[in-house]
């Protein structure tokens, strides 16, 4: 016999019909919401921390429990609406007096293989939250050999190339710290408000 497939329950929606239910962005369980009760306990608040060259990294989240999977899910998947659930608490870091939004672009490569851009789609749905604009001011290179990793890893960093200088309030937007300072060196921005999604510990 075949293996036998387990599909979530329908759920009624009060008119005689049935409804597939909203599955959990982080674990795909059934629930209410886009995350499930213990995927969104499972979500640590991230914090601020200014790198040697000035730039000050806000982190919306920690990088564990459901925000680590939908970072996963993000990047590897091309699960976009992973980015519509974790913008909702990049919204929390985004500086006051902010004038634009730079996503640090995927580089070409991977953009083909793995169907999306996180920093983009992140930029997107945090733009649809905020109303401010989306700058793409950062050309991607063709290919990058590195990963992200932890803390004091090494690796190298993709050459980017600025399309034009940067305004002031520009916010940085990614979801690893490298290719974040690599994109501000680029822009020239001196003390830059940087907003990073997950801190890679």
């Amino acid at each position: 016999m075949g293996e036998v497939t387990s599909h979530p329950p329908l759920v009624p929606d009060g008119t005689g019909r049935y409804l597939l239910p909203v599955m959990c962005r982080a674990c795909g369980q059934p629930t209410a919401a886009s995350l499930c009760g213990p995927c969104h306990d499972s979500l640590g608040r991230g914090g601020e921390r200014r790198l040697d060259c000035g730039l000050l990294v806000a982190s919306a989240l920690a990088h564990g429990g459901a925000a680590r999977s939908l970072v996963h899910h993000l990047k590897y998947r091309g699960l976009a609406s992973a980015a519509e659930v974790l913008s909702a608490a990049m919204v929390q870091v985004v500086p006051v007096g902010a004038a634009c939004l730079i996503p640090v672009p995927r580089v070409l490569m991977r953009m083909w293989r793995y169907g999306i851009d996180p920093a983009g789609a992140l930029s997107e749905a945090l733009s649809r939250r905020t109303g401010l604009p989306v700058a793409r001011l950062l050309a991607r290179p063709l290919w990058w050999a590195g990963r992200a990793g932890p803390a004091g890893a090494m690796r190298g960093s993709p050459a980017f190339r600025a399309l034009r200088t940067a305004p002031e309030g520009a916010v940085l937007v990614d979801d690893v710290l490298t290719t974040v300072r690599r994109g501000a060196s680029v822009l020239t921005i001196p003390i830059a408000e940087v907003m990073e999604l997950a801190r890679v510990f």
